[in-house]
């Protein structure tokens, strides 16, 4: 979850009415904006990396053997990003 730090206090509101009520000027509102979007962004990114690299070969050992062990092993991982990785339809 995207969190920000106004006057000393995190907030995780980013709607522009609650940003307003706040106190923020319209520089630190797109500021925040611009820095969460920046941020989901990076998680598509290193979403895609830990696919390739962590759930992928597990991915593929299901396809070769078949067992629900194996398969429960791929989708505990592809859980465990998604987890770790938020995407913003998701939060």
């Amino acid at each position: 979850m995207f969190s920000y730090i106004f006057q000393g206090r995190t907030q995780t509101d980013t709607t522009y009415s609650y940003m307003n009520s706040l106190g923020m000027t319209q520089e630190q509102i797109e500021s925040v904006l611009q820095q969460k979007d920046f941020e989901e962004a990076q998680n598509i990114v290193k979403r895609q990396g830990a696919y390739r690299l962590e759930s992928d070969p597990l991915f593929m050992e299901w396809q070769y053997d078949k067992t629900p062990d194996s398969e429960q092993v791929w989708r505990d991982k592809v859980a465990e990003i998604k987890a770790r990785y938020p995407l913003p339809s998701e939060s």
